[in-house]
C-alpha cells in the first residue's frame, strides 16, 4: 500500500516538473522578437504607435521601446533585464521598476512599471509574427 501510494505521489510530481519545463520552454522561445502594443481599454490615439523589441545580450535581455508618430522613430528607452523563472517567466529590469510578464497562449506580454507618482502602468504588446 505504501509503495503504490510512493509511486502515485511521484508520478504527481513528475507531472508538475515537466509542466514547469514546458511552460519555461515556451516563454523562452517566444521571448526575443518585435511586439506591438495593443490597447487595454478605448486608449488607442490615431498615428501613435509603439513597439518592443526584446533581444539576447549575453546572458541578459535587452529590451527597446520605441513611440512612433506617424511612423517616425519619436521616443527611445532601452533597458537590460534578467529572465525570471518562477511563476510563467517574466523579464525584471535590472535597477528599475519595468516587468515583462509573458503569456505564451496568445503571443503577448504586459509592460508593468512604476510611475514617478507610484502608480502602476500596464501595457499590453502582442508578438509580431
Amino acid at each position: 500500500m505504501k509503495l503504490k501510494k510512493l509511486i502515485r505521489d511521484l508520478c504527481c510530481a513528475i507531472k508538475v516538473i515537466v509542466h514547469f519545463g514546458r511552460e519555461h520552454h515556451a516563454t523562452i522561445s517566444m521571448m526575443p522578437g518585435i511586439y506591438g502594443k495593443q490597447p487595454l481599454h478605448s486608449d488607442m490615439i490615431a498615428g501613435v504607435d509603439t513597439m518592443l523589441s526584446i533581444t539576447p545580450f549575453g546572458s541578459l535581455f535587452k529590451v527597446t521601446r520605441t513611440d512612433y508618430i506617424s511612423n517616425i522613430p519619436e521616443n527611445e528607452e532601452t533597458w537590460l533585464a534578467t529572465y525570471g523563472w518562477h511563476s510563467n517567466g517574466h523579464l525584471i529590469e535590472i535597477g528599475g521598476d519595468r516587468y515583462c510578464i509573458f503569456d505564451t497562449g496568445s503571443k503577448s506580454l504586459y509592460l508593468e512599471n512604476l510611475t514617478e507618482q507610484g502608480k502602476t502602468t500596464i501595457e499590453l504588446f502582442t508578438k509580431n509574427i
